[in-house]
């Protein structure tokens, strides 16, 4: 039963990054070629403002909404209507810090960014807190269809908006900054119709006990969330403090096409992270944790060796001869990504026993690695030094990650590596589990 609908969950939400994947692919495409190298690296440090500050400001409420509503503490509708009060709060403190950084900040932290297109990305900031506090209560709910779609909606509208922004409209970087806007404000209204309707209703009665709890969690993961976002993102800053932002186009390239291997890790952690939560047996999660984590790895590693064999020519046909140098960064960034994988599996099973802490420790690690790396190897080697930073710290994540797993459940760190006996059993029965759950969907459908 486990195996069943964690495979009918994990399939749900594999489906949905599939068919999102194509719809970011030609949104990254479009900004490429229509902005150029220069356009789409001025893009790429406009919109990390406001991830920044997102990021920076969403207090982890995200993921102990996750945990608080999997373990059914406190009633839905007020959850809701607890978040949706944060996000107005956080939101608006959010964009006044944005202001801030833009007036007074903008030459030392983003040289070579116009203020005006900085000034226009703070409109992304209450969009993408609202959703990220909403889609939460779906995830926690374990409503993976409406958790899903959602993700597919704000694809499809971006891409809309882009194509006119820059196809239509000739905009420019600022038309792609608004067509983002736009995508985030649509998907929140179909968001909160749907979180008001699972959640049987919205009350906006203060929860102090929710606040509380919810507080304490979410900033125990907070801090490890900031750390482990600037440990994807501060190489972008630092390549355009030492290059130019040209150089950014290229690596942000790199970056992309490498992070499109995290759809499996991404997916797996996602549907794992509720379900971690709100189990209760220990033994069941000490055996089910290691299966998913080795699976992901040998996923994770063969399309990596893939995509490193076709990275030359997917760059050529997608983004055109003037990307290539991106090749050489994608290609050292893969082994770090394979590792990341296993490590985002481990840190869902750690957060769901209740201690998000451990992560934090860990992504301070791989921090501090990561800066310190780019700080020698930018200046020597560019941005393929910028990727083996990032490659040695994703790995030093994995082993550190996988220390404290291994202490917390009992497994030794073999079980979580390495293919099992009957794994392919389990596989099997996996398969057959997903095979009657399309079929009785096709047989509703006809």
């Amino acid at each position: 039963m486990i195996i069943g609908t964690f495979v009918k969950n994990t399939s749900l939400t594999l489906l949905a990054r599939i068919l999102v994947f194509p719809l970011n692919t030609a949104v990254s495409i479009i900004l490429a070629r229509l902005l150029g190298p220069e356009g789409k690296g001025i893009y790429t440090l406009a919109t990390l403002l406001p991830m920044l500050i997102v990021t920076f400001a969403n207090l982890g409420i995200g993921p102990a909404t996750v945990y608080y509503v999997a373990q059914r503490r406190y009633p839905r509708q007020k959850i809701l209507g607890n978040n949706i009060m944060f996000a107005l709060v956080i939101g608006t403190l959010g964009v006044l810090g944005g202001l801030i950084v833009t007036l007074f900040f903008r030459q030392s932290i983003f040289p070579g960014v116009v203020q005006t297109y900085l000034l226009i990305a703070l409109a992304l900031i209450p969009g993408n807190l609202l959703f990220t506090y909403l889609q939460h209560i779906l995830l926690g709910a374990q409503r993976f269809k409406e958790y899903n779609l959602v993700t597919i909606f704000r694809a499809l509208f971006f891409l809309a908006f882009i194509v006119i922004g820059l196809w239509g409209l000739r905009a420019g970087v600022g038309g792609a900054i608004v067509a983002g806007a736009l995508a985030w404000l649509l998907t929140d209204v179909i968001l909160f119709v749907w979180a008001k309707r699972i959640a049987g209703g919205i009350s906006f009665k203060l929860n102090l006990a929710y606040l509380k709890r919810a507080s304490i969690y979410g900033l125990q993961a907070h801090l490890g969330n900031i750390l482990a976002f600037l440990n994807y993102r501060i190489d972008m800053f630092l390549v355009n403090g030492f290059l130019n932002p040209a150089e950014v186009g290229f690596y942000s390239i790199g970056v992309s096409l490498a992070e499109k291997l995290w759809l499996i890790s991404q997916t797996a952690s996602i549907v794992l992270f509720p379900r971690a939560a709100g189990e209760t047996d220990e033994q069941r999660r000490k055996e089910f944790t290691p299966l998913v984590a080795r699976t992901v790895l040998w996923g994770t590693a063969l399309g990596a060796l893939a995509l490193a064999l076709v990275s030359h020519w997917i760059v050529l046909l997608l983004y055109s001869e003037a990307f290539l140098p991106s090749v050489r960064p994608l290609q050292i960034l893969l082994v770090g990504i394979v590792a990341l994988s296993v490590a985002r599996v481990l840190a869902s099973d750690i957060a769901g026993r209740g201690r998000p802490i451990l992560n934090t420790y860990v992504s301070v690690a791989a921090l501090g690695t990561n800066v310190i790396l780019n700080l020698i190897w930018i200046p020597r080697y560019g941005i393929t030094g910028a990727a083996w930073a990032s490659t040695v710290s994703y790995s030093l994540t994995l082993v550190t990650r996988l220390y404290l797993y291994c202490r917390l459940s009992g497994n030794p760190w073999t079980k979580v590596l390495l293919p099992q006996r009957g794994d392919w059993v389990l596989y099997w029965r996996m398969g057959l589990a997903l095979g009657q759950w399309v079929k009785a969907k096709v047989r509703a459908v006809l």
